[in-house]
């Protein structure tokens, strides 16, 4: 019987930040190295960089993106954690502004 076996797959992808996000990461744009391939993966990965900042600002208690942050993967809305990165995909993190 043979054994297969699983391993996490990274991307690198291109990230811009505006408001809040760039704040928080210290940089408008980069490149990213994620040890997964899921928008998820990518926000550990960026608090791991911002040094466990970032998560607490922009994730719920379920790990759930907080709707006054948006991310858009290629020009499309994204607020589920589990959606799948490719290599040099662009990446755009917002921070919804309140007021009036």
């Amino acid at each position: 019987m043979s054994e297969v076996r699983v391993g996490l797959s990274s991307v690198q992808v291109n990230v811009t930040a505006f408001g809040l996000w760039q704040m928080i990461l210290g940089a408008k744009r980069r490149q990213v190295k994620t040890s997964g391939s899921t928008l998820g993966d990518l926000i550990d990965t960026l608090n791991d960089l911002s040094t466990g900042k970032l998560s607490k600002e922009v994730l719920d208690d379920r790990r759930v993106l907080d709707p006054k942050f948006k991310i858009f993967v290629n020009g499309n809305i994204s607020g589920n954690l589990s959606t799948k990165l490719t290599d040099g995909d662009e990446v755009l993190l917002f921070s919804v502004i309140d007021g009036g």
